[in-house]
């Protein structure tokens, strides 16, 4: 079902037990997005909780860093690094098989959509398939991402949790998550928890903003 991870901005980023419970409890592969330079920044495909770690160490945020993290457990696809979270907001299903890409708005998913869900699907998820036929039409600028009814629209549509993220570092969440030390859980396997690991990586401004899909 997966998790979800906000960190907002001036909120701390999550610790290295709560990385490590998330990718225990969801291991299929895991991603971040982060507000850079006036564009969302998606990084994902992280087969493995070092290669996940690493890139991290890399980046090094703070608390002026608004991110989202993700970590999968599959229910349509397959395990592959190009359908881990987040996607980008765009109507081309081969855009959200992309690793890395910076685009005007970032979506991570949590849960089941029966609405774009095909157990026979064997390249695209739920989520993927969502994105590009429905949330392209209800989310259409940053605007959106502060009007409840839309994403109470989203909710009703999917019965699922999503985190939104615009340029500006703003998340909008749909759906119930769980607040702990200033972060916004999706659920609760970011408690600690033993850990098995055997999937590894072999595969490499405020106002108004128009999100062009």
């Amino acid at each position: 079902m997966c998790i979800i991870c906000v960190s907002p901005q001036g909120a701390p980023q999550p610790s290295l037990a709560q990385i490590e419970a998330m990718f225990a409890h969801n291991p299929h592969g895991a991603g971040y997005m982060v507000a850079r330079n006036g564009k969302v920044e998606i990084h994902k495909g992280f087969m493995s909780l070092e290669d996940f770690t690493r890139q991290l160490h890399v980046e090094a945020f703070t608390p002026d860093d608004s991110v989202v993290y993700h970590f999968r457990i599959s229910t349509q696809a397959g395990i592959t690094p190009a359908m881990t979270h987040p996607f980008p907001l765009t109507t081309r299903l081969k855009t959200c098989t992309q690793l890395d890409l910076t685009c005007p708005c970032g979506v991570a998913h949590n849960g089941i959509i029966q609405l774009t869900s095909n157990p026979r699907e064997k390249t695209y998820s739920d989520t993927a398939r969502f994105i590009t036929r429905y949330l392209t039409r209800l989310i259409r600028s940053s605007d959106d991402l502060h009007d409840q009814p839309i994403l109470d629209m989203i909710y009703l549509l999917t019965n699922s949790k999503f985190a939104i993220m615009d340029t500006t570092g703003y998340v909008a969440t749909v759906g119930d998550f769980i607040h702990a030390g200033g972060l916004l859980f999706s659920n609760s396997t970011f408690i600690e928890s033993p850990i098995s690991y055997t999937a590894n990586r072999k595969y490499s401004s405020k106002g108004k903003v128009a999100f062009q899909l």
